[in-house]
């Protein structure tokens, strides 16, 4: 059986993040500078969002959350973007977050994104500290985040690194495009990943609104714990119907693997109200366990969560959102099964993106 081990972050590694990330984000500025002609002027675009739950906790595997009522913001995003000429870009978004703790509601801040995006006809280079590519677009293709995020993102796959990405078309292939990033070991801010990581995706979308999306990437680590993940997104989107199914597998070398599928859709019902949900299979115990915010799970036992609700819109601007988090466990090695979890929640969410 795999058994997993602390291996702590050296302090040096840290202390450079500032400086690598200040660099980078410098030169590619630099080469941003020379683009700009006389006439252009810089444009830039302010906007946000924010979004939580009314919720209750019937019933929790862990004695936190059993009971457990309140209401809580769980995010605030300020971005700032910026157009610099025709081929230069950039965005710097801030967020203040919590942490997931039930009936503890303190506000954490960092910074989510902050580099720079240079177009070659339709392909883009970015850098900086950005979006990876491991689930964006299944994350575009959910498009619910303030109900749940995706399953990857939920069991502990960094969602940022400071990197360079590059993606566009392949003209060859109709409808078929490619995005490839390098995402260093160095971090900073949102980015949590502390080890040299190489990431390759390639999306075919056909007119009638299929998707298929393939995903692999390699992470070095030190000792026998490199990762190697692969990833299949298929799913169909039209003006009424999102429906889409992922699977999942990442190799963890001597660490415990993570194994998922998910099942997610929504259905536009007719005026301002759609019916949401997705269904996420844990088919190995959850690598991350407790240290995941807002829906933990028992980290010894195979799991079935299930997020589904109604969503109503007020306005271009705000949504609220009755809906219940189900989490159902297996028996686990020690012949015992966690107790279900279950959340009710009133979500709400405001945009002025």
């Amino acid at each position: 059986m795999k058994t997993r081990l602390n291996r702590k972050i050296p302090a040096t590694r840290r202390r450079n993040s500032w400086a690598v990330c200040a660099a980078l984000i410098s030169c590619c500025w630099l080469f941003a500078v020379p683009a700009l002609n006389a006439s252009e002027r810089p444009r830039f675009d302010l906007g946000g969002f924010f979004f939580g739950d009314l919720y209750s906790v019937p019933s929790h595997h862990t004695p936190e959350g059993d009971g457990a009522s309140g209401s809580v913001l769980r995010r605030v995003l300020v971005s700032a973007d910026g157009t610099f000429s025709d081929q230069w870009s950039g965005r710097a978004r801030i967020e203040a977050f919590h942490e997931g703790a039930f009936e503890n509601y303190a506000l954490t801040h960092r910074v989510l994104d902050l580099g720079v995006t240079r177009k070659f006809g339709e392909h883009r280079v970015s850098a900086g500290l950005i979006p990876t590519i491991t689930y964006d677009v299944m994350e575009a293709f959910w498009g619910k985040r303030y109900l749940v995020r995706t399953a990857p993102d939920i069991q502990g796959i960094a969602a940022r690194d400071l990197g360079v990405k590059l993606m566009g078309p392949l003209s060859s292939a109709h409808g078929l495009s490619y995005r490839v990033m390098y995402g260093s070991k160095e971090t900073w801010e949102a980015d949590k990943n502390a080890f040299d990581k190489i990431m390759a995706g390639a999306t075919w979308r056909g007119s009638s609104g299929f998707l298929v999306d393939a995903y692999a990437d390699w992470e070095s680590r030190p000792g026998p714990y490199d990762r190697t993940t692969w990833q299949f997104l298929v799913g169909k989107k039209t003006d009424r119907v999102t429906l889409g199914l992922e699977y999942l597998n990442q190799d963890r070398g001597e660490d415990p693997d993570l194994e998922l599928a998910t099942l997610l859709g929504v259905m536009k019902l007719g005026g301002r109200w759609s019916l949401m949900g997705q269904l996420h299979r844990l088919f190995k115990p959850s690598v991350k366990g407790n240290d995941i915010a807002y829906i933990p799970f028992d980290p010894t036992a195979k799991a079935t969560n299930f997020v589904g609700g109604l969503e109503y819109r007020v306005n271009d601007h705000v949504t609220l959102s009755p809906n219940i988090v189900w989490t159902h466990y297996g028996i686990n090695e020690s012949g015992v099964k966690p107790d279900d979890d279950l959340h009710l929640r009133l979500t709400f969410y405001v945009n002025f993106e």
